[in-house]
């Protein structure tokens, strides 16, 4: 986001999940806590120099979250899980961000959507560069619900899509029925 920002020409849009860093706690427990995490998943010992350039670039960064509503002139998608600690982080930033340029979705009964609900991510990252012009050909995966949703009350065929009713079709702008052709 915050390369976005600096250099708007350079990108079409933004999608970020689970943004955080805007809150009150301080850069050191901050810093602490991703070291904390990083340890956790691997058994191999961090290198003390890269935390420090880490933990240097962290602290000589800007306050980003005032500048937001000036800078962003592109879209941005955020998402979060409904139980992640970034929510509220999330939250605090779709405010600043001038309306309509910004859209927030929050995945229900998942903390980390990028790992708990790949599916969805990828449907929102479709959707999101489809609405920016982007890959227009590429068709979504339809789930089972909306495969079922989609079947004609009789249970024989499926409904018409967008697509479909975009397309001309003489019998179906015909004012006869196909009991009267016959």
């Amino acid at each position: 986001l915050r390369f976005a920002m600096n250099h708007p020409g350079r990108v079409l849009g933004v999608l970020a999940i689970n943004t955080e860093g805007v809150g009150t706690a301080g850069y050191k427990e901050i810093i602490m806590g991703k070291i904390k995490e990083m340890r956790k998943g691997s058994s191999e010992e961090l290198n003390s120099k890269n935390v420090a350039k880490f933990a240097e670039a962290y602290v000589k960064r800007s306050e980003m979250l005032t500048s937001m509503n000036k800078k962003i002139k592109f879209d941005v998608l955020m998402m979060t899980g409904a139980n992640s600690k970034c929510v509220a982080d999330t939250e605090t930033m779709h405010k600043e961000i001038t309306p309509g340029l910004c859209s927030m979705i929050k995945v229900e009964e998942v903390s980390d959507p990028l790992t708990e609900a790949k599916e969805k991510v990828a449907e929102a990252l479709i959707l999101f560069c489809q609405g920016q012009g982007l890959m227009p050909t590429i068709n979504r995966r339809m789930s089972r619900q909306e495969s079922i949703n989609s079947q004609s009350s009789d249970g024989k065929g499926r409904k018409l899509s967008m697509t479909d009713y975009d397309t001309p079709n003489i019998r179906r702008l015909s004012l006869t029925t196909r009991d009267d052709e016959a």
